[in-house]
């Protein structure tokens, strides 16, 4: 297949993915200084995700309609592609394309530290294997929690996915059960039900799926900034988001940037001109 000349390339179609898209394309719309807009730049941003559908933490419904949103605007979207290598000119896909692009954002996913590898602890993926009780088997006094650890999740036979809403919980039950474990105590395993993952696609609009309920549009977005700005710490600070989010609805936002220079050196009286 032929080369895709592009000047904006983000791997991976994960919320990671979609912010960054999202961010970029705001970019090239607000600023008069750029001199290029998605809606009339043959590629100017593409997304690659390897997967049938963006956003896999949600629904395929919802995945779709961000895909809808986004093309709309102008990104192009690559699905079941990986990326097979990556140059200096640009990024070699599994189908045989390489995008020349001198952009590259690279948003697909993450990996636990190296660090845990070197651990003589079961691993999985690089995370350490823990049973119910956040313990690491055959290591007594060995917990894990949070994104180097793998859970098992007895509902479902998977492990818990790395979110910060299981994280927070797990950091609870772990304190517990190392309380329980020092005092002779009873254990608790950790079980916890996903209460739900949202997303905003911007201009008003977002996805959501709240304990197996699955908004879209203006509903979903208006849900993501009532759970954001209920979790902000102390009244004053919600209130001063809410009141910038308030003024964002009528007027744009204004974009600044700061440029550096450097000061003329001095040469002393020893050195060469």
């Amino acid at each position: 297949m032929g080369d895709t000349h592009t000047r904006l390339l983000i791997l991976g179609g994960g919320f990671g993915g979609l912010y960054t898209a999202l961010e970029l394309e705001k970019r090239l719309a607000r600023d008069p200084d750029v001199e290029i807009t998605l809606v009339n730049c043959e590629n100017c941003m593409v997304l690659v995700h390897s997967g049938p559908v963006i956003l896999p933490e949600l629904s395929e419904r919802l995945g779709r309609y961000a895909q809808k949103r986004l093309a709309k605007r102008g990104v192009e979207i690559r699905l079941n592609v990986r990326v097979t290598g990556v140059t200096d000119e640009g990024v070699q896909l599994s189908d045989g394309t390489t995008i020349t692009t001198k952009t590259v954002v690279w948003t697909a996913g993450t990996a636990p530290n190296p660090l845990l590898g070197a651990l003589p602890c079961k691993t999985d993926r690089g995370r350490l294997v823990t049973n119910e009780f956040l313990e690491v088997p055959d290591h007594p006094g060995v917990w894990a929690v949070g994104d180097c650890a793998l859970i098992p999740d007895r509902k479902t036979g998977q492990a818990y996915p790395p979110t910060a809403q299981h994280a927070v919980r797990q950091g609870r039950v772990l304190g517990r059960n190392i309380a329980a474990a020092v005092r002779g105590g009873r254990k608790r395993p950790f079980v916890f039900s996903t209460l739900g993952e949202l997303a905003t696609i911007g201009r008003r609009t977002g996805v959501a799926n709240i304990l197996g309920i699955n908004f879209s549009g203006f509903v979903a977005w208006w849900l993501w900034r009532s759970i954001y700005l209920s979790k902000l710490p102390r009244t004053e600070k919600k209130l001063r988001v809410a009141i910038d989010w308030t003024l964002d609805l009528l007027f744009s936002k204004d974009l600044v940037q700061f440029s550096t220079f450097r000061s003329p050196t001095i040469s002393g009286p020893g050195d060469s001109h």
